[in-house]
Parts: structure tokens; C-alpha cells; sequence
């Protein structure tokens, strides 16, 4: 059970949201005297805390390298005199015969090594960019301190330092071949390269992440690496990722010189994989930075990075690279259509599936669609709106109006030929809905029209093993419509207008409840189909 002084200190401390700020830190410092009688309260600052945000270290070459520095203040809600007249001092003497500084900004006076930049408005903003340039003679790895200090009248000063090095490491990656025909279940090598292009080896540490969609498990062997998972480990909608950390050290990669795992990454083909996409990537972590990514460590040993033996298979332009592994598998997508009769004679509603009867799950790459849905009206029906959910869980996809033979337009009522999109992808044994609806004219005689479904622009084989099922035919009934109280298609809609609709929904007992106080009355807003 809490202590009445712990409960009591609570009160203050909620109390203190609600008050002005010096009269919050006052709050605060009460709700910490209750809590603990005889600890002493911090005073309040009389002035305000200068800060200063800068790079800790920066490399620099013969070549000008951009650089920012920026200051604030802090009073921790004291409310003391608003600081004025700040001045920045960009302090370089110690980069002697190591690099210069430049600064062009009408605000900073002086020459040589030391650099004096001052605010005479408090409008004024609170950052100066400079550039450094490697002196000449200067050696790879020589190293300097630059030196910033903020003062004010009504605030503390401060100094933060920079290292500065002569240099600058370059990675990128190798490239890796994509594999094809893996087996369901077999596991498959993931190696890595890396090359270091620039004139200094690597002095910060390294980080290596791969992020992957389409259903790999990566082992969580190696202690410096962190592993990522979705929900459902396997499933081809569940991301998964690697992150490994290496040291500045015995890891570091020398300039020109290119290093490999010292053992590769391991990964599982889950039951489910059509194809699954791996991307992955370099980069120098500065200085103090988390480099955060997965929520398992590893229980093995560390991997580390060696000198690689041979030629390889050639190299990225840059730290980034991507492959595939495409399975021995397939997904047997299935389309399939119902008609129902609208409120009005000659009006209708068709509901689409994409069926995926599997056994691979079929999800597209990069945000494209792995298949779609080709929608033919019969003659004498025209669409009057479309069902979509903008929600990533939302029943229903986008259609998308067909022009052409190969382009799209986003909905629009009055024509026969659409295209519905599987916006992320079909699990196996799920479907992806759509709906359209619309009216028939006194021209419509029973005419069929036609469902499809076909690849779509995520260019992924869909190896479909049963034909048959991709293309199915509907109709509309003649002169019916359905009782007043047919439901109201959910989520968000887009009419002949192109705008969105309000649907009002109220449950009966609810109406009932409301003269007692206990309505439910849901307003769901549906907004404009993009």
C-alpha cells in the first residue's frame, strides 16, 4: 500500500499541470517535499540554461564539409528574464595545421581561428553554419578540437566540443544474388560485403541492418545483433530485421580494404513465402547515437567483420542493396463475384473477391499491388460509387478506373471498365474485398460481365497452379429492388461526385436508451477515395 506522502505528492504533481510554470516547478518541488520530508528542494533558477546542439565529431577532406551548430535556453518553467544578446563563439585554434573554418554569415565577425557570431534581436534564429576544409599537408587521421561557447545576458554560458579528423571512411555494399527456387522450409546463406571507398578506415562504429518482407526468419545467433519480428513470425506480412553492431576496433575497415561476416546470416523460407524482398544496408553510427532496431539479442557468439577472400559478385554504387528469394511455391488467387439489388428498381451492388486458396500468401513489393481485379461492366450497367477503406485493416480495396488498355485514373463514375488493386496483399486462405455500385439502363438485357484477376504491377509470379478460377461472370437482375432498409455499404465510399459520404447508424434499443441516458448513436465518416 502506498504511504499518504506518495499519494499526496501525486495530487501535487497533477495539480501542477494545470498551473503556470513557475507556479508548476513550485508544485513540483512541494509534491517532492511531501514525498520525502527530508529531502531539501532544488532552488529555482534565477537565469535561464544556455544549450548547444553540434556534431561530436566531424570529418573533413580537401574538399569543403557543411557543418551546423545551434543554441537554446532552458529555464525549467521558472519564468526568469528572457535572454538577450546571445553570443557564439566558434573557437578553432586547436585545428591548427589540421583544418580551417569559414563562415558566411553577416551576423559573425573576426578572422583566423576564433570566429565571434552574435543575435542583437531575440527573433533572430539560433544556429550558424560554417564549413571545414582539411588544411593541406594534413594526414589522414590527424585530429583537432573545435570549441563552441554560448553566452547571454540572463542565461549561464556553455562550451561543447567537437573532434574534428582529417578523412572521411566510405562504405558500400555487395551485392547479392537473388535466389531462386528455394524450397518451403530450407534454409538459405545471407553474406554481406562491405568496402571501404574512402581515405580513412572506419573510426566510428558499424552498423549492419537487413529488413525483410515476405515470410524469411532470421536465426537469432550472433549476441551483437538485435532480431525484429511482427506479430506472426513466418508469415509473409510479418517484417522481419536484423540490426549488428561492430565497434571502432578490431572491426574497423581499413581504407580500400574489403571485409565479409565472419559467418553468414541464416534465414528460414516459411511455408507461406511466394517471394520475399531483403533489403539491406551500411552505415557509420555518430557518435552517442542508439541504433536501435529488433527487440531480441542474439544468445550466440559475436560476429565480427574479416577480410574477404576473392572477387565477390561486384558492388553497389552505394550502402544500400537489395535480393530476393523466390520459392517453389504458388498461390492460387480466385475471382469471385455476387450481385445484390439496390434500393431502387435498376440499381445494384457487386461485391468482389480476390480468394487466395494459397498455399502461398501472394503480398507485393514497395507498396505495389502483387494482383488485381479486372472489372468489366455487361453493356447498359454504368458505376455509381465504390467502396474503400483507406485503413490498412479496412474491408475493402480501391478500384481504380481503366483507361486504355494499360493506364488508371482514380474512380469515376459513369463507365463500364475498372481496376481493383490488392493494396497489400492476400494471405493465404484470406481474401481481398471490393465493391462497386451502380444502375442498369432500360438498354440492359441480361448481358453478363466479367471479374479477372491477373498480376499486378509488383511483377510477382503468382505461378498459379488452377487457371480456371481467375475470371468469373455476373448479372444483374431485371427490374428488382430491395427493401428500404437495405444496408448501407460500410467504410469509406465515393459517389458519382467523386465526394464523400456520412452514414448515420444507430442501434434501436439505443433510441430507447437515449431518453435514460444510455444512446448509442455511431457516426462513421467516410472519407474521399483516393
Amino acid at each position: 500500500m502506498r504511504s499518504k506522502c506518495t499519494v499526496f505528492g501525486a495530487v501535487l504533481a497533477t495539480v501542477a499541470l494545470a498551473l503556470t510554470p513557475s507556479a508548476a516547478a513550485a508544485a513540483a518541488a512541494a509534491a517532492a517535499v511531501a514525498a520525502d520530508p527530508s529531502a531539501t528542494p532544488s532552488p529555482l533558477p534565477t537565469r535561464a540554461y544556455a544549450t548547444i546542439e553540434a556534431e561530436k565529431q566531424l570529418n573533413v577532406a580537401s574538399a569543403a564539409q557543411s557543418a551546423d551548430v545551434s543554441w537554446m535556453f532552458w529555464d525549467g518553467g521558472a519564468q526568469v528574464p528572457v535572454p538577450t544578446h546571445d553570443t557564439l563563439v566558434i573557437d578553432a585554434r586547436d585545428l591548427e595545421g589540421v583544418a580551417s573554418v569559414a563562415v558566411d554569415d553577416p551576423r559573425c565577425k573576426g578572422g583566423g581561428q576564433v570566429i565571434t557570431c552574435g543575435n542583437t534581436d531575440s527573433a533572430q534564429s539560433r544556429s550558424v553554419e560554417f564549413t571545414l576544409r582539411a588544411d593541406a599537408g594534413a594526414a589522414p587521421g590527424a585530429t583537432g578540437t573545435l570549441a563552441y561557447t554560448v553566452t547571454a545576458d540572463h542565461a549561464t554560458g556553455t562550451t561543447v566540443n567537437a573532434k574534428v579528423v582529417v578523412g572521411i571512411p566510405n562504405l558500400i555494399v555487395g551485392r547479392l544474388p537473388d535466389v531462386t527456387h528455394a524450397k518451403v522450409g530450407s534454409r538459405v546463406d545471407v553474406p554481406l560485403r562491405l568496402r571501404n571507398t574512402g581515405d580513412l578506415a572506419t573510426d566510428r562504429r558499424v552498423m549492419l541492418r537487413w529488413e525483410s518482407a515476405g515470410g524469411l526468419v532470421f536465426d537469432r545467433e550472433f549476441s551483437n545483433c538485435a532480431y525484429g519480428e511482427g506479430d506472426e513470425p513466418g508469415e509473409p506480412g510479418s517484417r522481419t530485421s536484423v540490426t549488428c553492431v561492430f565497434p571502432a576496433g578490431p572491426d574497423s575497415v581499413p581504407a580500400g580494404a574489403t571485409v565479409e561476416l565472419s559467418s553468414p546470416l541464416t534465414a528460414t523460407v516459411g511455408k507461406h513465402v511466394l517471394t520475399a524482398v531483403t533489403d539491406y544496408s551500411a552505415e557509420l553510427l555518430k557518435p552517442g547515437v542508439q541504433p536501435g532496431g529488433g527487440s531480441h539479442q542474439g544468445t550466440g557468439p559475436a560476429l565480427t567483420l574479416v577480410r574477404a577472400a576473392g572477387a565477390g559478385s561486384g558492388f553497389e554504387k552505394g550502402a544500400e542493396g537489395r535480393f530476393t528469394v523466390a520459392a517453389d511455391n504458388s498461390a492460387d488467387l480466385a475471382a469471385e463475384a455476387t450481385t445484390k439489388p439496390g434500393r431502387k428498381a435498376g440499381e445494384w451492388t457487386l461485391d468482389i473477391n480476390a480468394l487466395n486458396h494459397g498455399p502461398a500468401s501472394a503480398y507485393g513489393i514497395d507498396d505495389k499491388s502483387v494482383a488485381v481485379v479486372d472489372v468489366v461492366l455487361p453493356k447498359g450497367a454504368l458505376a455509381t460509387g465504390t467502396a474503400h477503406s483507406e485503413e490498412e485493416d479496412g474491408p475493402y480495396g480501391p478500384c481504380l478506373l481503366r483507361e486504355g488498355g494499360t493506364s488508371t485514373a482514380p474512380f469515376e463514375a459513369g463507365h463500364r471498365h475498372y481496376l481493383c488493386t490488392v493494396p497489400l496483399g492476400v494471405a493465404a486462405g484470406q481474401s481481398q474485398r471490393f465493391e462497386l455500385w451502380g444502375k442498369t439502363s432500360k438498354a440492359y438485357d441480361g448481358a453478363k460481365g466479367t471479374a479477372t484477376v491477373r498480376p499486378g504491377p509488383a511483377g510477382i509470379p503468382l505461378h498459379d497452379p488452377d487457371a480456371s478460377n481467375d475470371s468469373v461472370t455476373f448479372a444483374f437482375a431485371f427490374g428488382t429492388s430491395a427493401t428500404p432498409t437495405a444496408a448501407v455499404p460500410s467504410g469509406d465510399t465515393q459517389d458519382a461526385t467523386g465526394a464523400g459520404r456520412t452514414t448515420l447508424l444507430a442501434t434501436a434499443a439505443g433510441c430507447a436508451a437515449l431518453l435514460g441516458g444510455g444512446a448509442v448513436i455511431a457516426v462513421r465518416r467516410r472519407r474521399r477515395s483516393h
